[in-house]
C-alpha cells in the first residue's frame, strides 16, 4: 500500500514540479509569473470578466494573493476595472482584459496549446479524456476528506 501512496504523490509532485517550470519560462517571457497567467487565462475565457473573489476560486489562491496579482496587472495595463465611486465598490466590479490584456491572452493561449501538445504526445483523444476524467475524480475524492 505505501508503494502506492509514494507512486501517486510522486507523480503528483513531479508533475505540479513541471508546470510551474514550464510557466515560469514560457509565461517568463511575456513578463509573467504563474498566478499572472491563470488569472488572464480565466479572464480570457469570461469576456464579461469576474470578481477577484471568482478569480481565487478558480486560480485556487486565496484572495489577498489574487489581489496583488490583478493590480499587478492592472499596473501593467493587462486588466482594468470599471471605476466606481468607492474603494470597496471598485473591488467588487468585475475584473476584465485590456486590449493589450487580449493580445497577451491570445500569445499566452498559442504557448499553452503547444506545450499540452507536446505534452499528450501520442495520447489518443479518448485516453486524453479518460486521464482528465480520472484525474477529476482523484481530485474530488482528495478535496472531500475530512480531517
Amino acid at each position: 500500500m505505501n508503494n502506492r501512496f509514494e507512486s501517486f504523490v510522486d507523480v503528483v509532485y513531479a508533475l505540479n514540479k513541471e508546470i510551474q517550470r514550464i510557466k515560469s519560462e514560457k509565461m517568463g517571457s511575456l513578463g509573467l509569473r504563474g498566478t499572472d497567467t491563470m488569472v488572464l487565462y480565466y479572464l480570457s475565457k469570461h469576456a464579461i470578466g469576474l470578481s477577484e473573489a471568482d478569480l481565487a476560486r478558480l486560480v485556487r489562491q486565496d484572495r489577498a494573493a489574487v489581489t496583488r496579482t490583478v493590480a499587478k496587472l492592472e499596473r501593467s495595463g493587462l486588466v482594468e476595472r470599471p471605476s466606481g465611486d468607492s474603494h470597496s465598490a471598485r473591488y467588487r466590479a468585475p475584473v476584465r482584459l485590456t486590449g493589450l490584456g487580449t493580445d497577451v491572452a491570445a500569445e499566452m493561449d498559442r504557448i499553452i496549446d503547444d506545450v499540452v501538445r507536446q505534452a499528450s504526445g501520442d495520447l489518443e483523444p479518448t485516453e486524453r479524456t479518460r486521464m482528465y476524467d480520472w484525474l477529476s475524480q482523484v481530485l474530488e475524492r482528495l478535496e472531500a476528506i475530512q480531517d
